[in-house]
């Protein structure tokens, strides 16, 4: 399985969210029942610390359902810049096994209206 490259835009202060449905080479929902998922966002891909945890949960595992959920409070403080993200699955019952299941561009846009 290779991830698929999809661009995504926060605006600083804004809540992002996002469900992703995760489908396999024949275009079925990927099971991710035997799974866990993290992601992140960095400045550049060799970075060694994250500007953002996206902490993506599995919603509906046997749809290969994934939600991203990041709250106001940890988007208003992110710079201004083109970042770089990706979301893998992993094994549970060994971790070393890893498929990246999207990556891309991350745009961070100013706000401009704060509350």
């Amino acid at each position: 399985m290779s991830a698929i490259a999809v661009n995504l835009s926060i605006t600083q202060g804004d809540t992002f969210s996002i469900r992703l449905e995760i489908r396999d080479s024949e275009g079925e929902a990927d099971d991710l029942t035997l799974y866990g998922i993290r992601g992140s966002v960095k400045n550049k891909y060799s970075d060694t610390t994250a500007l953002l945890d996206l902490s993506p949960t599995i919603f509906n595992a046997t749809l290969g359902q994934v939600d991203i959920d990041v709250p106001s409070t940890l988007t208003e403080n992110l710079p201004i810049t083109e970042a770089v993200y990706d979301v893998e699955k992993y094994l549970l019952t060994d971790n070393s096994i890893v498929f990246k299941i999207i990556k891309g561009k991350m745009s961070i846009s100013p706000e401009v209206t704060t509350g």
